[in-house]
């Protein structure tokens, strides 16, 4: 732990370990992409975009925050009222599922560099592609695009493009 020179409160360190990989990042955004666009169109699930289909598939892959209102004891004008209230501080794209006197409000967590160490994002890239292929019967091998087609040509490099 180091400590802020200025108040002394103790600074959390960020964790060491083996940095993320770009290209794994990028495949995974292009298996997101390749689901997206071979989605079953008679799945119960119909995602509005990639964003929204990457974070239902985290999130049923176990890579989310659930949060729970338990309306038992509540009047219906409270229940209403709790809910709506969990639900404005709640990511703009969440899913919610009830069941008996429990509604639960499910966030995708973040998988920005910073919050998601390398190994966990393995972890996490596996699972989110058997959730694929469990929920669309795909596999995902067949779906991608080869590699050739992901990376750049060399004339679609910024560098020489003319301004």
């Amino acid at each position: 732990m180091s400590h802020c020179p200025h108040c002394g409160v103790e600074l959390e360190a960020k964790p060491k370990g083996k940095p993320r990989s770009i290209p794994q990042h990028r495949r995974y955004f292009a298996m997101l992409k390749a689901t997206f666009s071979h989605w079953p169109e008679d799945h119960r699930f119909q995602p509005a975009t990639e964003e929204h289909l990457r974070k239902w598939l985290q999130a049923k892959a176990g890579y989310a925050v659930i949060t729970s209102v338990e309306t038992q004891k509540m009047t219906t004008q409270q229940a209403i009222a709790a809910i709506s209230a969990e639900l404005a501080m709640a990511d703009p794209i969440h899913f919610t599922s009830a069941a008996d006197t429990l509604f639960y409000i499910i966030q995708s967590k973040s998988i920005d560099f910073d919050t998601l160490p390398h190994r966990d994002a393995c972890g996490l890239f596996d699972a989110v592609q058997d959730v694929i292929e469990a929920e669309t019967d795909l596999k995902v091998a067949k779906i991608m695009p080869p590699i050739s087609e992901r990376k750049a040509k060399k004339s679609e490099t910024f560098a020489q493009v003319p301004l």
